[in-house]
């Protein structure tokens, strides 16, 4: 039996053109609507879609829109990696990094500058999902307590970058971890249980 096809399957790129053209026209200008914005609305709208008479799981929706758009563990590495990069720059622009960053270093005694530089490198990038966000969040307050107290510059980076990347390792939302547990098959409460064993 030939499988037909479905009006229905091309209203996400109906939904991007109206976006993308839509806003070019009424602004005079194409460049004003960002790719990335139009791309993410438009995802949204593809996975408000079911097929014919079935209703799918998220999980499955995931699936085939991966399938469609070439390799799927590819894809989905993409896909994560441009919704933590989204995560990172909405989470900086309402002063959430920063705030974190002086709240931690506010409540810390002088000794404990380097633990809590680590603590603070753990918090933010366990709670953001990446390292390399945290890095270029702490690197900045890491020189600045270099030079004031003359702790030595490569320990200070040293200790942001372990703490970046301890947090990031047991982040449930981290695009590495995800990527990690779906390319290999394993469900993550299995990938946190090795981590604590």
């Amino acid at each position: 039996m030939e499988k037909k096809g479905n009006i229905k399957g091309l209203i996400p790129l109906f939904v991007f053109l109206g976006l993308y053209a839509g806003a070019g026209i009424f602004t005079g200008s194409f460049g004003n609507m960002p790719l990335l914005t139009a791309f993410m609305i438009t995802m949204g709208v593809s996975f408000c879609l079911n097929k014919e008479g079935k209703k799918e799981t998220l999980d499955e929706k995931v699936n085939i829109f991966c399938k469609g758009a070439g390799e799927s563990t590819l894809i989905l590495m993409v896909v994560i990696f441009l919704l933590a990069g989204a995560f990172y720059s909405v989470a900086d622009a309402m002063g959430a990094v920063s705030s974190t960053v002086n709240l931690g270093l506010s409540v810390l005694p002088a000794k404990m500058l380097l633990p809590g530089l680590f603590l603070v490198g753990c918090a933010l990038s366990f709670s953001m999902g990446t390292s390399m966000g945290t890095v270029s969040a702490l690197t900045p307050v890491a020189v600045g307590i270099a030079r004031e107290t003359g702790i030595a510059l490569p320990l200070v980076c040293g200790v942001v970058i372990g703490g970046a990347m301890f947090g990031d390792n047991m982040s449930f939302i981290s695009d590495t971890t995800i990527a990690a547990t779906r390319t290999q098959e394993v469900g993550m409460k299995d990938k946190f249980k090795v981590n604590f064993a």
